[in-house]
């Protein structure tokens, strides 16, 4: 069987958290990092692994041919197991054959982007990824040696980005400067409209078949109704010619006729 190379909303945001965990990799390899803030990037980088292993887990399950998938996936498993240093840099490797296939399926990757209930939710994901992990990392770097700070490890950092995001809001950790207030306002106003966009699509997808079934319907009877008003132009034309003939030859009819002088 011939592997299709259609890719779908949710493998696009893969392809862009593996860019994101390529950069992670690299700053962790290249950069001299204090112990928590390479912490803080060992867990998103696990964070990463784990919805590449949901990912990769729900393909192989849904495969015609999971042997065959497998042989040509590996090195996204490979790519996706946590913890492990030498198979972190198969990721790069996964990079370079998702962008690969990007470039020679584009013409099939954006019509699978018009699913906008996939296409919606894998943008969900890859952004609030993004930003727990963007808010956890600047608000650990503007507070955690601030007098009088609570959020002083990579551990506070994170809890506090996730709790900050879901709008829960326990109170435990807090940032004190103006620039962590800052980071906290654009974090609560992201989670907010990510969370409430994604509510409004888990709504839909349980309504979705019967409006599906209705609009279908209004479209028919639309059709139908149209049909009939462009039959019944065409008669109200052709009476309109059939009328003007008519006219015209009662006319000459009645013309008098021409007397010579």
């Amino acid at each position: 069987m011939a592997k299709s190379n259609k890719l779908g909303a949710f493998d696009i945001g893969m392809m862009v958290l593996s860019l994101v965990a390529v950069i992670n990799i690299c700053v962790l390899i290249l950069a001299d990092l204090p112990r928590d803030v390479r912490s803080y990037l060992l867990f998103m980088d696990t964070l990463i692994c784990f919805l590449f292993l949901i990912h990769f887990s729900y393909h192989i399950l849904v495969a015609h041919d999971r042997i065959a998938y497998f042989k040509s996936h590996w090195i996204d498993f490979i790519a996706s197991i946590p913890l492990i240093e030498p198979f972190r840099l198969a990721r790069f490797l996964q990079v370079l054959r998702v962008v690969r296939l990007l470039k020679q399926t584009r013409h099939l990757a954006l019509p699978s982007l018009k699913d906008r209930i996939q296409t919606t939710l894998a943008t969900m994901m890859v952004t609030l990824v993004i930003l727990i992990g963007a808010a956890g990392l600047s608000i650990y770097l503007i507070e955690h040696d601030l007098p009088g700070a609570n959020i002083t490890t990579a551990e506070d950092a994170i809890w506090w980005s996730l709790v900050t995001i879901s709008t829960v809001g326990y109170g435990d950790f807090y940032p004190i400067s103006t620039a962590g207030r800052l980071v906290s306002v654009l974090l609560i106003i992201s989670g907010v409209s990510l969370f409430g966009v994604i509510s409004g699509y888990i709504a839909s997808f349980f309504i979705t078949p019967e409006e599906k079934d209705q609009l279908a319907v209004q479209n028919r009877r639309i059709h139908r109704i149209h049909d009939q008003v462009e039959h019944l132009q065409e008669q109200i034309d052709h009476i309109q010619q059939m009328l003007v003939k008519l006219t015209t030859d009662k006319q000459q009819d009645n013309a008098p006729p021409n007397q010579d002088k």
